[in-house]
């Protein structure tokens, strides 16, 4: 794995690759943890025949806090982030993976470059306008214990990214998502022309599954939600053999 600084624009982001050489594949993590929560797809055969990115977003991980949080921590502000990063590292045929909050960023950029040839969501309800939070979760708290499923243990880093995020970035992402500053993501995912996959972990204590399939969601891979059933809303680390191997799979339709 390498690790490198990366300077985009008034962001100064951790960013870490695989060694693969093959398709670029962006993974953005979920909210207040970091790329080291895509360590078990970097680190694999995975990441040894793909070139694996992932990011630590403003305020997370290594990266620095937002210099200007009330734009920056937002849906849309982070999404203006990714698209930043993959024309710095001149990104092509790429397919974004996004987990919980980064599956929700993945969506918004779905669109905004040709680059983007697929999009690999877990743990990420599309929500609408005004978005119907009450349906799509079933808890929003920040708990570690509820980011696994019942039983496994929660890693150490899980703990320690939560503690050291910058909290105005749970601040200001949640004002701005009661403000409704976000794209309609219902219709960006009834409408998409690029394949999409939607994960999801069987024991996720934060995303309820019935109101996804619901969603008419045309391009949907195999036309159903892959569900990974010994997992909950972390599946890339609590199952991430399974996971890699569905990963794996949908590359090829994205190649």
């Amino acid at each position: 794995m390498k690790k490198s600084e990366v300077d985009i624009g008034d962001f100064k982001l951790a960013v870490y690759e695989s060694n693969g050489k093959g398709q670029d594949i962006l993974l953005i993590h979920g909210n207040s943890l970091s790329a080291k929560s895509f360590n078990k797809q970097i680190d694999s055969s995975v990441g040894k025949k793909f070139h694996l990115i992932a990011l630590d977003l403003p305020g997370h991980g290594d990266s620095l806090p937002a210099n200007n949080p009330r734009k920056d921590y937002s849906i849309p502000g982070y999404s203006e982030v990714i698209l930043a990063l993959i024309t710095h590292l001149n990104l092509t045929n790429l397919l974004l993976v996004g987990h919980s909050l980064g599956g929700h960023i993945a969506i918004e950029t779905s669109e905004s470059s040709p680059e983007i040839k697929g999009v690999f969501i877990f743990g990420t309800p599309p929500l609408g306008i005004p978005p119907a939070i009450n349906e799509a979760f079933l808890d929003l708290r920040l708990i570690p214990s509820l980011i696994v499923k019942e039983g496994f243990e929660v890693p150490q880093f899980f703990i320690d990214d939560i503690n050291n995020t910058d909290p105005n970035a749970r601040k200001f992402l949640v004002r701005n998502a009661v403000k409704n500053n976000l794209k309609n993501e219902i219709e960006i995912v009834s409408n998409l022309k690029i394949p999409l996959a939607i994960i999801h972990g069987a024991h996720d204590k934060l995303i309820n599954l019935d109101y996804i399939k619901k969603l008419q969601i045309p391009s949907l891979w195999k036309n159903e939600v892959q569900i990974i059933k010994d997992a909950g809303h972390t599946p890339q680390w609590e199952t991430s053999d399974e996971f890699n191997s569905i990963l794996e799979e949908f590359v090829k339709v994205t190649i």
